[in-house]
């Protein structure tokens, strides 16, 4: 019952945040759905390797931002409070943020700035971006241990 409220606690705090603040292509926008399969990525976090399969057996919150973005910095502080709470549980769940076109300088700043403990992956490009979504940020995935996407935030 703990596992199902934490995951309802950030579904609640998190939809009226996001509206995605950075929407590039507002015509016909393409992401993956509740339903689909998490692609195979792999990003670095803290110099550890995580894949797409590391995430098997554990639900998992992937979160796309940018600093820049006024949305994301009113959904991170959201995000963090769901990441504590799961972390106080000892629920079984995956926080991965992973930026889109910002670099690990300013990620860090502005982590330490806000006092931010989420897991983040700083990707200068969009290419694992672009295996979930060609626009808007923030963006919000949430899988099961079977690596099936089960909500999507956008």
């Amino acid at each position: 019952m703990m596992k199902n409220s934490v995951l309802l606690t950030l579904l609640l705090l998190l939809m009226p945040l996001l509206c995605s603040c950075i929407s590039d292509n507002e015509e016909q926008a393409w992401s993956l759905q509740p339903g689909d399969p998490l692609p195979e990525f792999a990003v670095e976090i803290n110099g550890i390797m995580i894949s797409t399969d590391m995430l098997r057996g554990s639900k998992a919150v992937i979160v796309f931002f940018n600093t820049g973005c006024s949305d994301c910095r009113d959904a991170l502080p959201k995000i963090q409070d769901a990441y504590d709470l799961a972390m106080s549980s000892g629920e079984n769940v995956r926080y991965i943020c992973i930026s889109r076109e910002e670099d690990e300088e300013a990620i860090s700043r502005y982590w330490q700035e806000n006092g931010l403990t989420l897991p983040y992956s700083a990707q200068t490009g969009r290419t694992v971006y672009n295996m979930f979504a060609d626009s808007g940020i923030p963006r919000v995935y949430i899988s099961n241990e079977n690596l099936i996407i089960e909500k999507v935030y956008e």
